[in-house]
This record gives structure tokens, sequence and C-alpha cells, in this order.
């Protein structure tokens, strides 16, 4: 369940990138994303996800995060929301005898604070904490997309770098020594750091109610991640696809 919501996560930001360059209300959908994960041992998943986007002056529901709009222009709008932050590791997931000694890491959900700039390009930043106490991790996120339009067709390139700070890296990649004793691994503290992503979104309208997209992304992992021993990628990367249908 965990991994499927994480999935999600990525199908719904495709869906809003989509619908929200098409200035739709409301939209649901449905879609399937393939995620690489960069544990040890663990394989890609192939995972089904409903899709639902809600956009109206004063609330809003992507995906995942649903909050309020503390201001709104055509041009500029400040957000404050909740949403599911669905990363984790289940110990029994990956096939390294290793990783099935440590602990399990569990999602959580995080209070963000996001500014949002739209014009000839579109400018984001989103400062998140985590609410639930799992890893008490900050992320920090800036981003630039712009939206290409050919007739039906949408093109929507995405640049972004996201910072996490040595609480949410530790929790999620780290070795304490109780674990280095059981599994063998060495202890490993991680920092802070940041990784860089390219995210490709393509949709197609073939009515005004329907229409149909794709996407793909690679991660950069931060190095304090990429020399956990729980890691055995450099890069994260993802695609997927779906319908969706605005009202």
């Amino acid at each position: 369940m965990k991994h499927s919501l994480r999935a999600a996560a990525a199908l719904c930001l495709a869906a809003f990138l989509a619908q929200g360059a098409s200035a739709a209300d409301y939209a649901l959908g449905a879609g399937v994303h393939f995620d690489n994960r960069e544990y040890r041992g663990v394989d890609i998943e192939v995972i089904p996800a409903p899709i639902m986007h809600v956009e109206t002056e004063h609330f809003y529901l992507h995906g995942l995060e649903a909050g309020g709009y503390l201001m709104k222009t055509p041009q500029h709008a400040v957000m404050l929301g909740i949403s599911y932050m669905p990363l984790s590791f289940d110990a029994d997931d990956s096939d390294d005898r290793r990783m099935k000694k440590l602990d399990d890491r569990d999602a959580s959900a995080f209070a963000n604070l996001s500014y949002r700039y739209t014009g000839w390009v579109s400018v984001g930043a989103k400062l998140s904490g985590d609410i639930l106490g799992e890893s008490n991790g900050i992320l920090a996120d800036v981003n630039v997309l712009k939206r290409f339009q050919i007739q039906r067709l949408g093109i929507t390139p995405v640049i972004g770098m996201t910072w996490s700070n040595a609480n949410f890296n530790d929790y999620y990649y780290g070795i304490s020594s109780a674990e280095a004793r059981r599994s063998g691994f060495k202890k490993y503290d991680a920092d802070s750091s940041v990784a860089g992503y390219f995210r490709l979104l393509a949709d197609y309208s073939f009515t005004d109610h329907l229409s149909l997209w794709l996407e793909g992304s690679v991660t950069a992992l931060g190095s304090e991640v990429k020399d956990s021993p729980m890691v055995d990628n450099s890069t994260r990367i993802g695609f997927g696809g779906g319908i969706n249908w605005r009202f």
C-alpha cells in the first residue's frame, strides 16, 4: 500500500501538470506507474493508481496534497497544504539478506508552504516539514516548467532541485549501530543533500473532456543518499501514463 501511494504521487503530479495547463476545475482519471527504487535489492514496481484533481478559488486537491490558497492571482499563488509523503522502506521487499535485517522506514504526512509564479515560464518553490514525527525531516524544492502546445498535443518539461535535511536522509537512508550489528552493513549517518531532477510530460486531448498523458522522470540522488549502504542506484527513474476526464 505504501509503495502504491508513492507511485500515485507521481501519477497525480503528472495529471496536475496536464490539467492545470488546461485550467480544469475538476478531473478524475486512472493511470499506471513504473518505478525503479533506489533501495538495494528492491525490484521495479508496476502500480495502478487513481487520480483526483480539484481546483477552486480558495481550495485545491492535487493528488496526495490538499490545502488552501493564502493568495491567488493570475500570476502569483501562495498555498498552505498537507500532503502524504510516500517514501518508505519495507525490509521484506528487498532480496538482499542484509537489507532484510534493517528496520522499516515509514511514510509520513508533511505540511507544505508553496509559491508559484506563472508567466512565460512557471516557477515554483515549496518548503515542507514532517508533521507526524517519523523523520522530523525538512524538504525544500524549487522547479521551473514550461508548457508547449501544438494543437491538441501538450509537452511540459520540468527541471528542479530538492534539498533534504540530515534528519530526513538519516531516517530513510542511515544505518544505526544496532542495525549494523544485525545486518553486517557499516554504521552510516547521513547528512543533508541536494537532488536534481528532470521530468517530461506529454498529454493529448481527444475532446474537451478526455485526455491521455505520458510522463517520465529522472532524479540524480544526492551524494549522502548515494553513499548509503542501503542504496545501489545513483538515479531514480520513473515513467507512467493514464487518462483524465475533465468535468
